[in-house]
């Protein structure tokens, strides 16, 4: 879907529409935590990707793009007793994990996005995400623990309103 996606792309500038952005995202993307925050549509999704393809060029290791919504399906479809689902496995063991979208999952009592975060930090296994939710959001979903390992040490950049801004 994002085969395109890279910094030499003319189709990023075209979805991401934001050359600061744009300019952030080549400044942090070697670093080993990274969040992108915005409303639906900014080019969080393509610029992370482009990011990814980077860090991969530069680290020559794998890395995963995991869309969130597809983990909790595959928690309930999973056989009990069998472990983690492959996705989960690989999510939580992966080089970098690119969390795709993080909060439009199902909000249920299998959703393993907490326990994602709480193994790679726990880990110290390089961890990007998008979202299109706000911190306070997030705290509100997913609590406190969660969500101080998600913004530990990491580079986050505010995409929309006309302008990205990077902390």
């Amino acid at each position: 879907m994002y085969r395109w996606a890279s910094f030499v792309a003319p189709e990023l500038a075209e979805r991401v529409a934001m050359p600061d952005a744009i300019a952030c995202a080549r400044r942090i993307c070697l670093s080993p935590r990274v969040c992108l925050m915005g409303a639906s549509r900014v080019g969080k999704t393509s610029l992370a990707v482009a990011m990814l393809r980077r860090w991969v060029s530069e680290h020559g290791r794998n890395a995963e793009f995991i869309a969130v919504h597809r983990l909790g399906f595959a928690r309930i479809q999973h056989a009990a007793g069998h472990g983690e689902p492959e996705i989960v496995e690989r999510a939580m063991k992966a080089p970098l994990a690119l969390l795709d979208d993080v909060g439009s999952e199902r909000d249920t009592g299998t959703n393993p996005v907490p326990d994602i975060v709480f193994e790679r930090h726990a880990a110290q296994r390089p961890t990007w995400v998008t979202t299109g939710l706000t911190r306070e959001q997030l705290v509100a979903r997913y609590g406190t623990g969660t969500v101080s390992r998600l913004f530990d040490q990491t580079k986050v950049l505010r995409l929309g309103s006309g302008e990205a801004s990077e902390r």
